[in-house]
């Protein structure tokens, strides 16, 4: 919700917001109103959040709600990319997102431990920091 916010403004960017219960740890839109939207999309991109991205568990989340939108979400995407920061990689959460196989891109910061991005490039995922 927040994102939706400040992107609102821009009048190239068309913005989408599902419905659905807010989470006020995340602003993020769950639930069954949430699912039923989503699975009318077809995304070019679904750039998503997620608590904790391993080699093997793939990229995973606490809540099981948020692991549900974020799930459907990157099966409705053409690419996916996961955005974690480096106290998330190596990790394993609660609920799965998605497999290593469905990413596409990961970023991540600076000081992300080499040998931990590299365990990700092998399996043919593009990292990016910044």
């Amino acid at each position: 919700m927040n994102i939706a916010n400040e992107l609102a403004v821009r009048q190239h960017i068309k913005i989408v917001v599902t419905g659905g219960v807010a989470r006020s740890q995340s602003y993020e839109l769950i639930g069954p109103f949430a699912t039923l939207v989503l699975e009318q999309l077809a995304l070019d991109w679904a750039i998503l959040g997620v608590d904790a991205l391993d080699p093997i568990a793939g990229a995973t989340a606490h809540h099981e709600g948020e692991a549900s939108i974020n799930r459907l979400m990157a099966t409705h995407a053409a690419q996916v990319m996961i955005v974690a920061d480096r106290s998330k990689l190596g990790q394993r959460a609660f609920a799965r997102v998605c497999a290593m196989d469905e990413i596409d891109v990961i970023v991540t910061d600076q000081d992300a431990a080499p040998a931990t991005l590299a365990a990700f490039t092998e399996r043919g995922i593009r990292v990016v920091t910044a």
